[in-house]
């Protein structure tokens, strides 16, 4: 089943299966994409959020409440809805499931979680905040101490295959930005990888990337708004 994919700003995504749309870590939407899928009227809309952090969640989805089936947060964020009965929240190793998905909640190596979820037949990673985070002014005790917590939360997912992967790579690594990626996928099969949280210029991946994984197929939006299709 074919998947649309939008792109709204950072690490925030939509993706549309059928008549299912899966709303992840909005923080801005400059094209409204959520509201034009919430006027159609024919849509099932449904909120991810993998950790408090201002750049992945945005308490104003409340007002999409009307609207929305669900809200699948976790447990730090803190979000008010007139309906409780929408809100899901998650802690790392859980997992929840309705008619239209299954969602479990995996590791981060910073706030929050990840998602891993089965919809129609598509199985989709959004990674949050999960990656390798080394940071050339930290100590090499702490950058060891990022590199094994990393490493082990990778070993949970290891050997798993998903359609869809969205991950970060950040700029601001520098010398590191594709380590963690480049580590992802050496223990996650991806049909399709999409680079996020990029917090500076655009991610051209690198030689070394594209000789370690000449097949990868990758989406790289180039600005907000970006639209895919995944057949």
């Amino acid at each position: 089943m074919p998947a649309d994919i939008y792109f709204l700003n950072h690490s925030g995504f939509i993706l549309k299966i059928n008549d299912i749309v899966l709303v992840f870590d909005y923080y801005k939407d400059p094209l409204q994409h959520v509201e034009k899928m919430i006027t159609d009227g024919r849509n099932k809309i449904y909120f991810f959020v993998s950790h408090f952090h201002g750049d992945h969640f945005n308490p104003s989805i409340s007002r999409f409440e009307e609207y929305a089936d669900g809200y699948i947060l976790h447990r730090d964020c803190d979000l008010y809805l007139r309906d409780a009965g929408k809100m899901h929240l998650m802690d790392v190793g859980d997992s929840y499931s309705n008619e239209d998905f299954t969602v479990k909640m995996y590791g981060s190596t910073d706030a929050g979680g990840s998602f891993l979820i089965h919809c129609h037949g598509i199985t989709i990673f959004h990674a949050g905040d999960l990656n390798w985070w080394h940071w050339a002014g930290d100590s090499d005790a702490a950058n060891l101490d990022a590199r094994n917590n990393y490493f082990a939360e990778l070993e949970k997912l290891s050997g798993g295959k998903v359609d869809i992967a969205m991950f970060p790579v950040d700029a601001r690594l520098q010398v590191a930005r594709e380590w963690g990626v480049k580590k992802f996928l050496s223990k996650v099969e991806s049909g399709l990888l999409i680079p996020m949280h990029a917090f500076g210029n655009v991610w051209a991946p690198s030689y070394e990337f594209r000789w370690l994984f000449p097949d990868q197929k990758i989406w790289i939006p180039q600005k907000d708004g970006d639209m895919f299709r995944e057949e």
